[in-house]
This record gives structure tokens, sequence and C-alpha cells, in this order.
């Protein structure tokens, strides 16, 4: 019985393959993974210790291009996350028209509990065991929960070393000073605040003053809440990963509560003359336009579903919101952009990294985001409008169109 976040994937895909005829061929392939990589590897510590850590690589589909996908570092790493995950990176590579299929995977252990040097250690321990399957043309992998541009920077530098080619094209989101690209830092988070933007504009509406909430506060949550204050919106609530709620961010003090969370890497100890702290079922139960889930998966179920009081959600997370919860907000007219559109922007920006590093030409951060925002807003109004032709919700419209393209590369390859 697969775990219940790669019981979603197949439930989203399923729900797809009901409403759109494919060949069972490309159901089946569509609902494993082509290689599944565990490798157990050993690590001497800085107190001299020895740990053993396992490590996760899942490689879904290379029909349109080498797979891609990030190296998570958290201490609930599993296979079945990891593959559908991994899943979820083909849908977004194939949505987003990139010459990429999906990958990801991962280390299961809690990066905070290790200082610098040991967490050097643990990322050239994973590099070293995953070298036989990654490489510029076969698998490139990113930065992920927990991990960093650090992290790759490590992982490439020993993955150079091993294959003599000094190169810097088969790690994505590594530092400036590595290869990596500007504008990668904030991409992700710029591009759900694009979904949020055309959003609004094909239903002919200003964002000026409209509300909304981010449960999540990492790289994600916290520059697309920074991007859609910019925009005009206004931050009313924020959660983090240590379990915070925080809601009336008061007299538009959303800065001073971006400046501690990037200080201090949570919401811990906020003053609350910035904003007042309340639990889990108060903040989803909160009245607001815009509801972003920027944290983990599974993070919106049948009971936030019913309690939930916004307008539109806009998935920053990979699978946050169930297939029970789904039904549920589509009864209750909430319209969800899905996680495959809305968070997009990062394997997006990571393609251009990898242009740059092969073609060794770099361009500017003004270049970078134009080329993401005519990519957004031009995958978010084939989605929008496949949605509206077909009388279908925005996930099974990206599924769809994701699908599809996936679907007549396996059948030109045919001919």
């Amino acid at each position: 019985m697969p775990h219940k976040v790669y019981q979603l994937f197949l439930n989203q895909l399923n729900k797809c393959f009901d409403k759109f005829e494919f060949s069972k061929e490309v159901q089946l392939t569509m609902k494993q993974p082509k290689n599944e990589i565990i490798v157990n590897f050993p690590v001497k510590l800085s107190n001299g210790d020895t740990e053993l850590f396992k490590g996760y690589r899942i490689q879904h589909n290379d029909q349109l291009g080498p797979f891609k996908g990030g190296l998570r570092f958290h201490h609930e790493v599993h296979l079945d996350e990891c593959k559908s995950l991994a899943a979820w990176m083909t849908m977004k590579c194939a949505l987003q028209e990139l010459p990429y299929g999906g990958g990801k995977g991962g280390i299961k252990f809690n990066p905070r509990e290790y200082n610098e040097d040991d967490l050097r250690a643990i990322s050239r321990g994973f590099s070293k065991a995953l070298f036989p399957y990654i490489g510029e043309n076969v698998d490139i992998p990113a930065p992920d929960v927990g991990s960093t541009a650090q992290v790759m920077d490590w992982m490439n530098s020993v993955y150079q070393n091993m294959s003599h080619n000094k190169f810097s094209s088969s790690f994505t989101g590594k530092s400036l000073e590595n290869g990596g690209s500007k504008g990668r830092e904030q991409a992700t988070g710029l591009g759900v605040a694009y979904c949020v933007r055309e959003y609004f504009k094909v239903n002919n509406e200003s964002m000026e003053g409209k509300t909304f909430m981010v449960q999540g506060f990492g790289n994600v949550g916290s520059f697309g809440a920074k991007l859609l204050e910019g925009m005009g919106m206004k931050c009313i609530g924020v959660a983090d990963h240590t379990g915070h709620y925080l809601l009336n961010v008061e007299n538009n003090q959303f800065e001073k509560v971006f400046a501690h969370n990037k200080e201090n890497r949570c919401l811990a100890g906020i003053s609350t003359d910035l904003a007042t702290p309340c639990d889990r079922n108060t903040f989803f139960s909160n009245k607001c336009d815009v509801f972003v889930p920027a944290a983990l998966e599974l993070q919106i179920l049948e009971e936030e579903a019913k309690m939930m009081n916004c307008r539109m959600i806009v998935e920053g997370a990979n699978g946050p919101t169930d297939d029970v919860a789904d039904d549920i907000l589509l009864q209750r007219g909430i319209d969800v952009i899905p996680d495959i559109l809305a968070n997009s922007g990062g394997v997006t920006t990571s393609y251009f990294e990898w242009v740059q590093n092969k073609s060794s030409h770099y361009w500017s951060e003004k270049e970078v985001l134009a080329k993401l925002e005519d990519k957004m807003v031009e995958t978010f109004h084939r989605v929008w409008n496949c949605a509206k032709d077909n009388q279908i919700d925005m996930r099974t419209s990206s599924f769809y169109l994701a699908i599809d393209r996936i679907a007549k590369k396996i059948a030109s390859n045919q001919k």
C-alpha cells in the first residue's frame, strides 16, 4: 500500500485519467518511477563518531530530458515521499515545457542537529554515493527543504573532482561564486506571486489592499509574502516550521516580521507588538483573500478544508492539499492554484542556471527574472484557459497539459 503522500499523487493522476483518454502505456509510465535508488554511506563526524546515513534518489521520468529535482535534508524523508516529489517534478517540468524529467531525493536526518563541518562531510559523502547515477545530461540535483546553495557547492565540488569535469552544470542552486544564477533565491516565491497577480488579472480585479496569509515561512513563503506585499497586498498572518502561528500583523509591520524571521530562522520570540499569537485552527479559519501553504506536504486535509475562510489557495509547497480537501474546496468555490504550476518558478530558474552553465554565458538578474515572468505568465494562462474550456479545476488542467506533452513524446518515439 503506497504511503499517503504517494497515494495523493496517484489519486491526482487518476482524476486526470478519468477525465482525459491516455494510452495504457502512458498511464503505466506515469504511475511509477523509472529508477529508485537507495544509498547507505558512513560519515566520520567532527566528534570522532562514525554515523551511517540513508540517502534516496528517485528518477521518475526522462522522456523529455535528464532527471531534475531537489535533494531534501529532513528527518522525515522517506522513499514514497521522494517518489511523489519526483513525480510532481516530472509534471512541473512538462507543464513549463522544460527539457527535463522529474527527480527527487534526500537524506533522512535533521540538518539543524549538525555543525557546519559535519554538514560538509555528510553532503560530500552523499555526492560520492550518488556519483554513478547523476550528471549534467543524466540527472541534475538542486537544493530543497533543509539543503542550501552551500550544500550544492560542496556536492558539486566532489562531483567535479570525481568526474574530472570542471564545468558546473551537474548541480543547480549553487552560489553565484560557483556558477549559480542570479535571481534563483527568490524565484519560487516570485513564481507564486506572479500566479496570484495573474489570477486577479483574469478576474479583472486589483490586488491593492487584498489580504493574504502564509503557512510556512522559509525561502518560498517569506519571499512570496514579501513580493505580494510589494504588489499591494497585505499580509495578515504567518506561520513557521516551529509551529508558531501569528495573526494581525499590526500596523503594516510585515517588514519587521520578515527581518525577525530572516535573522532567527523562525518566528519564535517575536514581539506581540508586531503580531498576535494564535493556535492552528484559529489560523486556518481566519478570513483572508489568499492563503499560501508553503510548508510541507498534507497540511490542508478534510478538517482544514471545511474551516478555511479564503477565496483562493496558491500552493507554494508540494502536495499541501490532499484529494479529499481538494473536493471540499471545489464544492465550496475556493479556487486552488496547484503546486506544479504555482511553485514551478524554482525549477524554471534552475533550468536557466543549467543553460548558463553549459554556455558559460551569464545573465543579469533583470534578464533572469524577465524570462521567469514570461514563463510563469504564459503557463498560467494556458492552464487557466484549459480549465475554463474543459470546465475542470486548475490542478486537473495542469496535469492534463503536462501528461499530454509526455504522451506526445512517447508517441513520436514509436513512429
